[in-house]
């Protein structure tokens, strides 16, 4: 605590002193500005920094690059016009002393009159990037990660304040969407599918501890919720498509963050002065873990260690188009013991990607992926016995090897027409090897021994029309085949939008969605009568989903924002135990895998109504209301409709923030957040506790499943931030206090056969996140 306090002293010392010098704080705003559809360079548009007097403004050269100079440092909103294209304004670009301001602009061709400029009404700022999605599609930059109450810089924890979206009650960033399982989820780097990019990620989920995605390195990305493009594949419930923003490609640029959770450095530049070439590279390591090797112990036995690195280059050529090689990574391990039982769990997670972005001629280019990817999840459980040795229940080790060949086609007919294609090859290397103790055999059994490779092929092809400036169409089809069992998938997706004024709008969306298990779930084995072991579920097909969608969106004043979604979604081909009896299907897993013998004629329906009142920030605030009603039911083999472990009901998220600017000079900014989250408990099922006490461990009604429900997750986090402008750095202190309230929400259950009674396990109670970054 001495060493924690004479920390905390040191940065009260930097934020509160005077400044030496009453000069005015400038930073630069440059960057570039597209055509949305066919990216190449726009020459002469023009923009202008709003609210100036004297006006401020500027013009793109023949590389579509603008820049501002010197100007004070805050908030500021940029309008860029440009003839026979839509008028676009890029709201709260904030501008710090410690870092420059680099903006990718894309423009819209106007299909209505070319030979002037054409001013559209209010946009949404939060559209989705991928001009190619209509509904259920957000975008989000790395700002909204920092200024979330309870995001802990993580998109993850930041999404589940979006309409839809439930969080975890255990704690982890799981992102459960519409009443699917988290597992349904797609996370998408670069434009390339990757592995699970979180610390201490479980097998076969979508979530973890703690992300390794950085918000020091995202870029402006998109999240999806339903009947996203044809593009996306391998999901049924919702995608992450995450960017990472470019070094900067000028000047040479640094920061360096530390808090609770892990100590980070970021450096980014250009290789050459002068060059276009540049450079992101970020470390972080565990904090606990290094206060821990100096002998200080904050959370006891059980220190969560990771670390992890992202990096990406870009190198642009004259002939060859531009190239960009990015990767990220993260390793993480944590050992728990006690004279009951001893714990160690580790995971690894690593992807490295070559893109190149070729463009043949002004309206079309051609992207091409090569990449590796590559997972590892290792656990063992051991227990004692009468003589204090300690015996293995537990050991998994799964091992997943990707290498991904993609090419992409985008082509711009005109103003009104655009296609876009793609084909993607994934050669899947696995070594899986599972074994857990049976308390009836009294002896461990083999349930996974498998090593081997296999292939996924994908491909889509999407078409965009404009029949004018109110009502565009998105058609599309994906497809999949997998070479383990010869099972494919063809997936029409449909989505129409109709501006039918400058501020309203309605959509619809259509589509068919499919997701293949996790390898591990494939290659379950089971014991014949014979003694032979066998596959029973080598031949599982894609789980699947149809997605109806019908949204109205309102931009009631230039930051007030309604959104209103109604929604139903079918889900068939799911993987259900082959019994007659059985209640079980994977449609309720969260992680993991089966050792179940499984058929896919399971189903399930999930239906609801999102609303989303969102004030964007303006005048030093922001808010975002989101209300969530929904239903979601599946059935298994024995006929009976039941709730699905995530049918919470209902969701109420209110999220909130202000900035103080203290003084006259805009050197310091007090941020203050708080967010709280109103949920629907999942649903178990109730324990038989007659059979948990002859058998001596948890057996559960398995014809009554799902049948209770926890009570309701409450959840409040508060944040509050201090920024401090230099002269060539910025200084942020925060305090992000998870769970404020030190509400104990019910997470799991068990039965206790020491005390013969049920026992609950519950989240994690209050806790303080500090952080304090540094950029210059």
């Amino acid at each position: 605590m001495k060493i924690i306090r004479f920390i905390i002293g040191i940065i009260l010392i930097i934020f509160c002193a005077n400044e030496v010098s009453s000069q005015e704080l400038t930073q630069s705003i440059r960057g570039k500005v597209v055509d949305e559809d066919s990216q190449m360079p726009l020459f002469g548009a023009n923009l202008m920094i709003a609210g100036t007097n004297p006006p401020v403004g500027a013009s793109t050269n023949i590389h579509g690059e603008f820049g501002f100079g010197k100007l004070p440092v805050g908030r500021y909103n940029i309008i860029i016009q440009y003839i026979g294209y839509e008028a676009k304004t890029v709201n709260n670009v904030l501008l710090i002393s410690g870092k420059e301001e680099v903006l990718f602009i894309e423009l819209t061709e106007s299909v209505v009159n070319l030979d002037e400029v054409v001013v559209t009404g209010k946009r949404n700022p939060t559209e989705s990037i991928n001009q190619l999605a209509v509904v259920s599609a957000r975008s989000f930059t790395v700002e909204e990660t920092r200024r979330f109450a309870g995001s802990m810089n993580d998109p993850a924890r930041m999404a589940s304040s979006f309409a839809g979206v439930a969080a975890s009650p255990s704690g982890t960033n799981d992102i459960i969407i519409r009443g699917n399982s988290p597992r349904g989820m797609l996370w998408r780097l670069e434009g390339i599918e990757i592995p699970n990019p979180n610390h201490f990620a479980e097998e076969g989920g979508s979530g973890g501890g703690i992300s390794i995605f950085n918000g020091t390195t995202i870029g402006n990305s998109d999240f999806f919720t339903g009947a996203f493009p044809a593009e996306y594949g391998n999901a049924y419930s919702g995608v992450f498509d995450i960017r990472l923003r470019n070094g900067n490609n000028q000047n040479r640029e640094y920061s360096i963050q530390a808090g609770f959770l892990g100590t980070d450095c970021t450096l980014e530049g250009p290789f050459q002065k002068g060059k276009q070439s540049s450079y992101l590279l970020n470390y972080r390591y565990s904090t606990l873990a290094m206060f821990n090797a100096l002998g200080i112990n904050l959370v006891g036995d059980a220190v969560p260690e990771f670390q992890d690195l992202t990096f990406k280059v870009q190198v642009p050529t004259k002939k060859a188009g531009m190239f960009s090689l990015f990767g990220i990574g993260g390793i993480s391990k944590v050992h728990e013991k006690d004279d009951s039982f001893r714990n160690d769990f580790k995971t690894d997670m690593a992807t490295v990607g070559l893109n190149n972005t070729y463009f043949i001629n002004k309206k079309t280019f051609i992207r091409s992926h090569i990449a590796y990817t590559g997972s590892k999840n290792n656990w063992i459980y051991k227990k004692p016995d009468e003589s204090n040795y300690y015996n293995t229940q537990a050991n998994e080790d799964f091992i997943y090897q990707t290498t991904k060949v993609s090419v992409n086609l985008n082509r711009k007919f005109n103003a009104r027409n655009m296609l876009k294609a793609g084909v993607t090859y994934n050669y899947l290397r696995y070594d899986l090897f599972s074994e857990h103790y049976d308390e009836q055999l009294n002896k461990l059994i083999t349930e996974i021994d498998q090593t081997g490779t296999t292939a996924m092929l994908q491909s889509y092809v999407n078409w965009k029309h404009r029949f004018n400036d109110k009502l565009t169409l998105v058609s599309g089809i994906h497809s999949m085949y997998f070479f383990l069992n010869n099972n494919y998938t063809i997936e029409p997706r449909l989505g129409l939008k109709w501006q039918f004024n400058p501020s309203q709008a309605i959509n619809f969306g259509f589509g068919i969605h499919s997701k293949m298990e996790s390898l591990s779930t494939y290659f379950v084995q089971q014991i014949q009568m014979d003694g032979l072991a066998f596959q029973p579920n080598r031949n599982l097909d894609f789980t699947k989903a149809q997605h109806y969608i019908v949204g109205y969106e309102n931009m009631l004043s230039e930051n007030l924002f309604l959104k209103v979604e109604i929604y139903c979604q079918y889900l068939f081909n799911v993987p259900v135990e082959d019994s007659d009896t059985s209640t079980f299907s994977v449609i309720n897993y969260g992680h993991g895998y089966s050792d179940r013998k499984l058929v896919n004629t399971g189903t399930g329906r999930n239906i609801g109504m999102e609303l989303t009142l969102e004030k964007h920030f303006a005048q030093n605030y922001f808010f975002l209301i989101t209300i969530s009603l929904f239903d979601s039911r599946y059935k298994a083999p024995n006929a009976t409709v039941r709730n699905t472990r995530y049918n919470g009901n209902y969701i109420l998220n209110v999220l909130g923030g202000k900035n103080f600017v203290l003084g006259n000079t805009r050197k310091r900014i007090l941020g203050l957040s708080l967010r709280g989250s109103w949920a629907g408990g999942q649903r178990s099922t109730p324990i038989d506790i007659t059979q948990s006490e002859m058998e001596g461990y948890t057996v559960r009604k398995e014809q009554d499943a799902f049948t209770e429900q926890w009570d309701d997750y409450l959840r409040i986090d508060f944040k509050i931030s201090l920024t401090r402008n230099r002269k060539k750095a910025t200084h942020t202190i925060e305090l992000d206090i998870q769970n404020i309230t030190n509400t104990l929400n019910i997470i799991g259950d068990y039965y206790d056969t020491d005390a013969g009674q049920i026992e609950t396990f519950t989240q994690m109670g209050i806790v303080p996140v500090f952080n304090y970054r540094v950029e210059f």
